[in-house]
């Protein structure tokens, strides 16, 4: 198995390119493109990671339009022009994500280690 792209980056330039593609994808949205035309714009050439990019970053816009802004779901996703069940799977899965963080969390300030 081959090492990805950003193995021996340091931590720091890692970071700058994953935030500077999240946000290079939210520009491209509030110009107007779709969801997928954005997510073209992201030069990645490791698939994992551009995976993760692309999932974090419409857990984002899922989190800042609908959550903070109050945009209903059906109308992100015709704004995003993605399927509504896309944006209704990617909210489950950032909400289980937040339930797992809140659970770590509890178990790091309490203590606990291990699986309950």
């Amino acid at each position: 198995m081959s090492d990805a792209w950003y193995e021996g980056l340091p931590q720091a330039e890692a970071d700058r390119i994953y935030e500077e593609s999240i946000k290079r994808i939210k520009s491209a949205v509030e110009q107007g493109m779709s969801f997928e035309q954005a997510a073209g714009l992201v030069d990645v050439k490791d698939g994992d990671l551009k995976k993760s990019i692309l999932g974090d970053a419409l857990k984002v816009m899922i989190a800042e339009v609908h959550f903070m802004a109050g945009m209903e779901l059906p109308e992100l996703a015709r704004k995003l022009k993605l399927p509504l069940k896309v944006l209704e799977d990617a909210k489950k899965e950032m909400l289980a994500d937040v339930e797992e963080a809140a659970i770590q969390k509890f178990k790091e300030e309490s203590g606990q280690s291990g699986k309950a």
